[in-house]
């Protein structure tokens, strides 16, 4: 079973009991000048 395959089953399974997929995103914002690093 490749990567993409369980990620497929992966998402599949929770969205078969009524989860909704989201895309993902990034937690650190972009250009945000407050962050230390």
């Amino acid at each position: 079973m490749k990567t993409k395959e369980i990620r497929e089953a992966f998402l599949d399974f929770f969205a078969a009991r009524g989860h909704t997929p989201v895309v993902s995103s990034s937690l650190v914002p972009a250009d945000d000048p407050t962050l230390l690093f």
